[in-house]
């Protein structure tokens, strides 16, 4: 993914207020079909998908035997297979990760069709009208986390309702020659393109967790980064033993954060926080928020001090930051209608 197209502020303002155009390029795409489909994503991911009708989708994660996370799936549900979409820096490792895990596996069938499509998103409060001139329902019955087929130029396309800036986000999944063309298209009808780093920023502002930003320097576990949630109890997926012995085993927490006024550089992932003079974890990320004028990040902390309200003190900054609960902000579609 482009670190960015124009500056960081003109596009975030567009994923905050308009529509911002999202090229997930280096996505990972893989379809996953065959009678033992359903109960393979059951055993590699840690949310059941028996319950996803045709065209819903759901998030569930990918671990490793010891619990660490290997990617977050987004699996979209066609009918009688399934079509998982994998974030660009995460997609390399989950390819080789589900192409393993179904190599003695009979019964399903896992390919990787990553070099087929392209992924193109639209975010932000008024990116629903953009998207509604490829639907012929009104775009108020798409709802979040679902997807449909329509057809542009001729050609199939997967209409997913789907984001990470907490705005109204819509995703294109088209075929690979017909993207630019697309992408043209989406550009005049007034999305802004975006690139990475406006991107996160409104990920951290409403807490999409960042699995490839959020770490201490290593693997993390669901647990390491708030995302236990996504761990279903009644199924038997990869890395649950594992993640069942380290629940009994005392381990830090993480936490939001935000920076008082005066902090002007950003605390690098590692940076210690205290409490007086008393060290009781570290920062694991922190990007610069536009619409609060702060620094904002998360950090892992002992578990006695993992609660909102919390003042810290930044090691060798001398500045101080004080926890908050997620999200941030509140996004701006919450407030726009869909009409």
């Amino acid at each position: 993914m482009t670190t960015h197209r124009t500056t960081t502020d003109e596009e975030y303002t567009a994923l905050r207020q308009s529509s911002g155009l999202v090229d997930y390029d280096g996505a990972g795409l893989l379809t996953v079909t065959g009678p033992e489909a359903t109960a393979y994503l059951g055993r590699v991911g840690t949310r059941s998908v028996d319950f996803l009708l045709e065209g819903q989708s759901t998030s569930s994660l990918l671990l490793r035997e010891d619990g660490t996370i290997v990617a977050e799936a987004l699996i979209h549900c066609h009918g009688t297979g399934y079509l998982l979409e994998i974030w660009p820096d995460q997609a390399p490792a989950a390819t080789a990760h589900l192409l393993a895990a179904a190599a003695d596996r009979s019964g399903v069938t896992v390919e990787d069709v990553s070099s087929r499509f392209a992924v193109l998103g639209v975010e932000g409060p008024t990116s629903f009208k953009i998207a509604q001139q490829y639907l012929d329902f009104p775009i108020a019955s798409l709802s979040y986390r679902s997807c449909v087929s329509v057809t542009w130029a001729g050609k199939p396309v997967t209409l997913s309702r789907t984001g990470v800036t907490g705005e109204y986000g819509y995703k294109f999944l088209v075929p690979a020659d017909h993207a630019a063309s697309l992408r043209a298209e989406l550009i005049a009808q007034g999305a802004v393109e975006c690139g990475r780093e406006a991107l996160d920023i409104c990920r951290m502002e409403v807490r999409f967790a960042s699995h490839e930003s959020e770490h201490t320097g290593g693997p993390v576990t669901p647990y390491d980064i708030g995302l236990q949630w996504m761990l279903d109890p009644d199924l038997d997926h990869t890395g649950r033993q594992a993640l069942d012995e380290r629940r009994r085993e005392p381990h830090r927490s993480p936490v939001c954060w935000i920076a008082e006024p005066g902090l002007e550089t950003a605390p690098r992932r590692g940076t210690a926080v205290a409490v007086e003079d008393a060290a009781v974890g570290t920062v694991t990320h922190c990007v610069w928020s536009p619409r609060l004028g702060r620094f904002i990040g998360t950090a892992a902390v002992d578990r006695g001090v993992a609660a909102s309200g919390q003042d810290f003190r930044l090691e060798g900054t001398g500045a101080a930051v004080r926890t908050v609960s997620a999200p941030f902000l509140t996004a701006t579609s919450l407030g726009v209608p869909l009409d």
